[in-house]
């Protein structure tokens, strides 16, 4: 009766332990994919960065007044046909 109980409870524990070892690889993966996005965002906003003042410097002074008195979705909008 003794090695059923202890066999019970080392399945038990080894049951426990794979289902923590799951969930602690299902949160490392979330965290993984939680920095690849962060991490894209980051490049997306330095190539965008690179890509206004660029389109700045071939401006003259007087569009680029124009162009930055523009709300920030047509300015966006702008960049991105422009990069087309």
């Amino acid at each position: 009766m003794a090695d059923k109980v202890i066999k019970y409870m080392s399945q038990e524990w080894i049951d426990q332990l794979n289902e923590e070892f799951e969930q602690l690889s299902i949160n490392d993966s979330i965290r993984m994919e939680n920095a690849r996005i962060k991490w894209a965002k980051v490049e997306g906003r330095e190539e965008g960065q690179k890509e206004l003042i660029q389109t700045l410097q071939r401006m003259s002074t007087k569009e680029r007044n124009e162009f930055l008195k523009k709300p920030f979705d047509e300015i966006q909008d702008t960049l991105k046909t422009k990069s087309q």
